[in-house]
């Protein structure tokens, strides 16, 4: 038996991250922002239960909104591609159609 040939692996090229965690980490921070601000300025339990639950919220949005973008992060780079390649190929050529002649017919 004569053992394998080893051959020098190269790792595939990964594409860019789908994910914008910038963006995402950013909002989070300007939304913990907001709550900080509001609840030590804030004297009464309301306003402190209200911007509780401000952050909650939109803390949620952003991770709804960081989610939605992974989950179609596939299908928008299958769609770019493909009108990327749509873009690369010429046009089909169009035929040219002669006049008619007026002439005797043959035959």
């Amino acid at each position: 038996m004569t053992a394998p040939s080893k051959k020098a692996e190269v790792p595939a090229e990964l594409g860019a991250w789908p994910l914008n965690c910038l963006a995402f980490y950013t909002h989070m921070v300007r939304d913990f922002g907001n709550y900080t601000r509001a609840v030590t300025t804030s004297t009464d339990p309301i306003d402190t239960a209200r911007a509780e639950g401000d952050f909650g919220v939109n803390l949620f949005s952003d991770m709804m909104q960081a989610y939605y973008d992974l989950a179609l992060a596939p299908w928008t780079a299958m769609a770019s591609a493909m009108a990327q390649r749509a873009a690369d190929i010429p046009p089909a050529p169009v035929p040219i159609r002669t006049a008619k002649s007026r002439g005797p017919k043959a035959g």
